[in-house]
């Protein structure tokens, strides 16, 4: 990383920190015995949050049955203890950077649509392929690009020179950063990861979408890589990155086929029309997100 930009971010004060409690839940998934109750009593240590985990919990995307999720318990018991926690880290890492920024111009909403859309991707392909990466796909996909949030807040004026850039020269996102911050938005997202303390894979993605090859998570940042270009694919861009591309000649596709998988079922054509309504999805996931706590629901 750019010594310049590190030493800013190392010093910046107002950083974005995860609230405590995501913290502690965050912690509670490393345990190997960790219980239902101690992850539901944790969440409800924080009211606001655990009413917007279980808003998630209740729509369309997570919702198990046709009957009201009315306490984590029964969320935990219904969806799994790993879901609830992977949902407890999104919706703690999405209260922390907010959509808009600080300054006049921002990428904010192009930026989000692109990370929901590559989430969203991200577990209809690990469902297509049987990868069964329990949640970790769809939070994956939605945090891979956090560093780019970083270098817009504090970094704006040459983040959007690099945006610029990038559009211009019709390169990826990365190589225009580097060109102009002399850092990418892969080696920053992989600080604040760090920094938060988040489980190592997000860690590992967040570094290492765009070159899975080095990852030590070589499974989970394979789908988030293909799953990211199809969202470019499919016009959920954030720069320059709408360059056309054969799905068979990426990296991401030929480790996913060295591990086993039926990469055979990734048909470019077949897979864009199947997600021919992720707009439509990216929306309704923003407005679940984006809706005020209201009032705190059960606790049992």
């Amino acid at each position: 990383m750019d010594n310049h930009v590190l030493d800013v971010i190392q010093n910046v004060e107002d950083l974005p920190t995860l609230p405590a409690v995501a913290i502690e839940v965050i912690g509670l998934s490393r345990s190997s015995d960790v219980s239902i109750k101690a992850v539901s009593e944790c969440i409800y240590k924080d009211p606001p949050l655990a009413t917007k985990v279980l808003k998630m919990a209740n729509s369309s995307f997570y919702r198990r049955g046709s009957g009201e999720v009315d306490t984590l318990h029964r969320a935990i018991l219904l969806m799994g203890l790993n879901e609830i926690i992977n949902i407890t880290t999104s919706v703690s890492v999405l209260s922390v950077l907010p959509p808009q920024g600080s300054t006049g111009e921002s990428i904010r909403d192009t930026f989000w649509n692109h990370c929901i859309a590559t989430a969203l991707i991200a577990r209809y392909v690990d469902k297509k392929l049987g990868m069964r990466s329990m949640g970790r796909e769809f939070v994956g996909g939605l945090l891979h690009d956090i560093g780019k949030i970083i270098l817009d807040e504090y970094f704006h004026d040459e983040f959007m020179e690099a945006h610029a850039f990038s559009i211009d020269v019709d390169c990826p996102m990365y190589e225009a950063e580097m060109e102009v911050l002399g850092t990418t938005h892969m080696e920053v997202g992989s600080f604040l990861a760090q920094k938060w303390n988040l489980p190592g894979y997000i860690t590992d993605i967040t570094l290492h979408h765009h070159h899975p090859d080095q990852a030590q998570y070589k499974d989970i940042n394979s789908l988030v890589c293909i799953s990211d270009l199809l969202a470019k694919a499919k016009e959920f861009s954030c720069g320059g990155d709408r360059m056309s591309f054969v799905l068979s000649d990426q990296s991401a596709w030929h480790i996913m086929k060295q591990m086993g998988h039926p990469v055979h079922l990734l048909d470019l054509e077949r897979m864009t029309f199947e997600i021919e309504n992720i707009g439509e999805e990216v929306s309704e996931y923003i407005s679940t997100i984006s809706e005020p706590a209201g009032q705190e629901m059960a606790h049992d």
